[in-house]
């Protein structure tokens, strides 16, 4: 199990949702646009979808009320490939914004955590470790090049995959955002995450 201490500190990296977060109070909001708002400020790159199951929303009622509240600057908007991720309005940067949308999707979110397990992982390895085709597993990998996720590493007809800065940055989200992956996954990269985060604090 993590350190209370190494929790702690990942604690202070992700700002915690407050109703004076944009313009206006969740008092202004009808009942649903508060439960978007909420909805999305806890689970930061959530997709229509998303936002669907954990609300049990009509897709149309969705999409009308996140756009007023795009509208109205009380979320922020990316849309990458199929998928377009909403996160809460002025806390988190790009980057940020672009693991967070990682992470929101199983597939790839699956791959990451198994390249921080072994890194220079090889495509036919993590297509063994996840169970899926070595062509899905390319395009996932070339998705996570391309956002400067992963790092895509060639010696002679050898290609590896680690990810770029380490995993303390997804442990941070995954344990914020996304309890239940955390419960599966914290006990095999316990060590590894405090090793990212720079182990320890001292007494």
């Amino acid at each position: 199990m993590l350190g209370i201490r190494a929790s702690r500190r990942w604690s202070k990296d992700v700002a915690p949702f407050s109703s004076s977060q944009g313009p206006g109070s969740l008092d202004d909001l009808d009942p649903t646009q508060r439960s978007i708002l909420e909805f999305i400020s806890s689970h930061p790159g959530a997709h229509h979808r998303d936002i669907c199951r954990g609300l049990a929303l009509a897709m149309g009622d969705v999409q009308y009320h996140v756009r007023r509240l795009e509208r109205d600057a009380r979320i922020i908007s990316a849309r990458r490939g199929l998928y377009k991720f909403f996160y809460p309005a002025n806390i988190f940067g790009e980057r940020q914004r672009e693991v967070l949308s990682v992470l929101s999707l199983d597939r790839p979110r699956e791959l990451l955590l198994n390249i921080i397990e072994q890194p220079e992982s090889s495509q036919e390895a993590l297509a063994r470790a996840t169970g899926v085709s070595q062509p899905t597993v390319s395009w996932h990998l070339k998705r996570l090049t391309d956002l400067k996720i992963v790092n895509r590493r060639q010696e002679g007809r050898s290609v590896t995959y680690s990810v770029i800065g380490g995993g303390s940055e997804i442990a941070t989200f995954i344990r914020a955002y996304h309890p239940t992956v955390w419960e599966k996954w914290s006990s095999r990269l316990a060590d590894i995450f405090i090793a990212y985060a720079g182990g320890e604090e001292k007494d």
